[in-house]
């Protein structure tokens, strides 16, 4: 055999071997979806090397066999580390996961069930109620208007904390009662109710107590004039994230005579 074969066939074997050894691809992992409003399930897949996986979450470990593992994402900011042997060596990657959670969104308002009605009528019983992000509650509402700097009484009865109301027989959420112009007594635990309706409110007898002074019992020579009313309603979700919102919405004038 001449020198030349000789060394054609050692080449040829050690192109083989090299080809036999390089058999390990660089460890990786990877979560799906990465990003999602918070909490959402996600799925952790390392790369198919290695006998078993340790997946290191933010509250526990687990080890197993599977490279793929359905985690949920319960923070906005979200980590994880995926580990496994090969070769002798520990090979290890991290997953992030982001939430998108954006503040509560409140988009829309409704007078008295009616989506088309756009003003208020002084001194009538109105509902407000308030289209939300499903995962938000309003938690504060203030209503006033343009010609007076005493803000309305607001309404929740039963009274318990939380925005609702009860019209027309139904408990109705994210929701209050007001009497546009009305103003009970300032510094009183609770406003008094002028019509009786309000259940768990002290009922209003023999008082006047409005925003504007009515003059009398029978309201002789009273002129409210038209003006624009200013609804801000605060809605906050469950990650504690707060939106306010200023709704403008005409006042109707109203005219008692003389």
């Amino acid at each position: 055999m001449t020198a030349t074969v000789k060394r054609s066939i050692l080449g040829l074997c050690c192109l083989f071997l090299v080809g036999c050894t390089q058999s390990t691809a660089e460890f990786h992992a990877s979560i799906v979806p990465n990003r999602g409003q918070v909490p959402f399930e996600a799925t952790i897949t390392a790369t198919g090397f290695g006998d078993s996986f340790t997946f290191h979450l933010p509250n526990e470990t687990i080890t197993q066999e599977e490279p793929t593992l359905t985690v949920a994402v319960d923070t906005l900011d979200w980590e994880a580390t995926v580990e496994t042997e090969i070769g002798g060596q520990i090979y290890t990657d991290t997953v992030t996961a982001t939430g998108s959670n954006a503040p509560p969104t409140i988009s829309n308002l409704i007078i008295n069930g009616i989506r088309d009605r756009w003003y208020l009528i002084p001194r009538e019983r109105t509902l407000l109620e308030f289209v939300v992000t499903p995962d938000a509650a309003i938690v504060d509402v203030d209503v006033w208007g343009s010609e007076f700097s005493q803000h309305y009484s607001i309404f929740i009865a039963p009274y318990d904390g939380t925005y609702h109301a009860v019209y027309l027989g139904r408990r109705i959420e994210n929701a209050c009662i007001v009497y546009p112009m009305y103003r009970s007594i300032p510094g009183e635990a609770l406003p008094y109710d002028p019509t009786g309706l309000e259940s768990g409110y002290p009922r209003l007898i023999g008082q006047r107590t409005n925003v504007w002074d009515f003059g009398g019992p029978a309201d002789e020579g009273v002129e409210i004039p038209a003006q624009t009313g200013y609804v801000m309603v605060t809605a906050e979700n469950a990650l504690g994230q707060r939106t306010t919102v200023t709704f403008t919405i005409p006042i109707q004038s109203a005219d008692y005579g003389g």
